[in-house]
């Protein structure tokens, strides 16, 4: 507490708000309060009134009821600090929240943004958000009430999709000024001239269904000349109607380096993620996301991820799933073999635990007591302190690495694949310091999830099981 108000401002800033998950809402600024900062803000009246700005910064109003406990509360910390408000199930049953909200908006002096997640975008509500004099950013799911002719240069509509041409509804709209932040293109054929002329004010991430047929990605470069604001570009190809047949220029090099090297047949691209450069034409585009499915007899794993590493230098996301994966590999090499990847900071891992070798190596003691009479717990067991010891290894080498997402799962006996059935799912977090991996996973049973916490004191609130 000898510290000046500056400097525990900014440590409070630094661990004020949970990490934002990586498969988020692309466009959602919403934070969640840590808590850390639960707890300092009730240590004493000094923490206290530097936590209340980050405190009420984001207000989240989720049902019916937290509209009534905002109306009846004091305003004067909502009118001081509150930034962002984010409103989602209530009011899209019932009338009454148009009601409670409507008078309250005008006191929150510092309102900026606003996010109407799972509602209906109503008129009433969302004119009153819109003549806010402070409000610069609407963000909504669906598009508002055809009723509403005013400017909408406010609105964000996170995201649309396309199969056949553009509704009338989404056409009015962008007459009246919304902004697009995610376009999905369920049919390649629409991407021809006259389309990749149109304007789509704010689009950030473009995803487009690949078909069967070429395509000269010729009207990339128009593309990006009219939209400013792109970033991403993704190819999804889940039904392997393309990357099988053709090869896009950006890939084509690790193509034809995995054929020389005799890997083509060890794997399968799905998903493609591009991000142009500083110029114009698509030739400045680079590969920053990867989803790679691994074959059947594939026993080239350390090999594959060596040529991704060398082939997209600036990859970012990478998606390995190794469901129909046959080999096994020992768990420190393949570990560092993500050493290699100098710009990696999101990893997505699905079916790894049975594809790792420990050998005599004492893996960490398991995390939660362990029924050691129960054949599922135990295995179960072995695959939370297996993946830990595993991802803890991955986190320390690739230095740029921000998050994994694991994605597992087996049998109560797993060489004949019968018994009941364990699951493992969840986000863990890497931190900068140290290296030291944290977060939560996700066991499943019967009736739901339970949450198994995974962090550098290996705490644990049980695992879950599901019949089979």
């Amino acid at each position: 507490m000898s510290l000046p108000n500056e400097l525990l401002n900014s440590i409070i800033e630094y661990l004020a708000y949970i990490p934002k998950l990586p498969d988020s809402p692309c466009k959602s600024q919403f934070k969640c309060a840590s808590p850390e900062l639960l707890a300092l803000s009730i240590t004493n009246w000094r923490l206290r009134r530097i936590c209340l700005p980050f405190l009420f910064a984001n207000i989240k109003i989720r049902h019916i009821k937290d509209a009534r406990n905002l109306k009846d509360s004091s305003l004067v910390l909502f009118q001081k600090f509150t930034k962002l408000l984010a409103i989602s199930h209530f009011f899209s049953r019932s009338e009454e929240g148009d009601q409670i909200l409507c008078p309250i908006l005008p006191h929150m002096q510092r309102l900026e943004w606003v996010e109407l997640r799972f509602c209906s975008t109503r008129s009433v509500l969302l004119k009153s958000i819109l003549a806010h004099p402070t409000v610069s950013t609407v963000l909504v799911e669906q598009l508002p009430d055809a009723s509403l002719h005013d400017n909408l240069s406010k609105i964000v509509l996170e995201a649309t999709s396309i199969s056949t041409t553009i509704s009338p509804d989404l056409e009015r709209c962008l007459d009246h000024g919304m902004r697009l932040g995610r376009l999905e293109v369920l049919v390649p054929e629409l991407l021809n001239d006259e389309f990749t002329q149109r304007h789509f004010a704010g689009l950030e991430e473009l995803r487009l269904s690949m078909g069967r047929h070429h395509i000269s990605f010729s009207w990339l470069s128009t593309l990006s000349a009219t939209h400013l604001a792109l970033e991403t570009l993704w190819l999804i190809d889940d039904n392997r109607h393309y990357f099988n047949r053709h090869t896009p220029t950006f890939i084509s090099s690790f193509v034809e380096e995995s054929q020389r090297q005799d890997l083509s047949k060890n794997y399968i691209i799905k998903r493609v993620g591009l991000r142009r450069g500083t110029g114009q034409c698509s030739q400045d585009s680079h590969v920053i996301g990867l989803t790679i499915f691994t074959t059947f007899a594939s026993t080239s794993l350390v090999e594959i991820l060596t040529l991704i590493s060398t082939s997209f230098p600036k990859l970012e996301t990478l998606t390995l799933n190794l469901d129909s994966h046959k080999a096994t590999y020992d768990v420190d090499k393949l570990a560092a073999v993500f050493a290699r990847f100098s710009s990696l900071r999101v990893l997505y891992l699905h079916k790894v635990f049975k594809r790792l070798r420990f050998g005599s190596r004492r893996c960490v003691r398991p995390v939660r007591c362990v029924d050691r009479t129960s054949v599922l717990d135990t295995t179960a067991a072995r695959a939370e302190s297996g993946l830990l010891w595993f991802i803890s290894r991955v986190a320390k080498r690739a230095s740029s690495l921000d998050a994994i997402y694991i994605d597992d799962r087996g049998y109560e006996y797993e060489k004949t694949s019968t018994g009941e059935r364990w699951l493992l799912v969840g986000w863990l977090h890497v931190l900068n310091g140290n290296r030291e991996v944290d977060g939560r996973l996700r066991g499943k049973n019967g009736t739901g999830y339970c949450e198994i916490q995974l962090g550098t004191k290996m705490i644990s609130r049980g695992f879950g099981m599901e019949s089979h």
